[in-house]
């Protein structure tokens, strides 16, 4: 990784990934070419951290859990940071902010 990319960061991870095989005539000669989106939590000299699902922060409820995968950084054959743009205020999983970004655009959920 020749720049750094700040934690918290929005990216695009392309990795070379470990491969379990069983049973097979030959051994795989290669590692599996992986990519992932995601929030970039944590960093070291080793590794990266990618958040790929978390809970939305809301003053209502407490930061949960999240989901994402360690990726070694000698791993790593590309990584992006992706520009987030702006949306508006609300949250996507609020049925009513659907509705009201749809009705915007003249769709209507059933």
């Amino acid at each position: 990784m020749a720049e750094a990319v700040p934690s918290g960061s929005i990216v695009y991870v392309r990795y070379k990934d470990h491969v379990l095989y069983r049973n097979q005539p030959s051994p795989i000669e290669d590692a599996a070419e992986r990519e992932t989106v995601g929030w970039l939590t944590k960093q070291n000299s080793e590794m990266i951290c990618i958040e790929h699902d978390r809970t939305v922060q809301d003053l209502n409820l407490p930061r949960g859990t999240g989901s994402g995968l360690i990726v070694l950084k000698n791993c790593i054959l590309e990584i992006e940071e992706i520009p987030l743009q702006r949306k508006r205020r609300g949250t996507l999983s609020c049925q009513r902010d659907l509705n009201r970004q749809f009705k915007q655009r003249h769709i209507y959920l059933t």
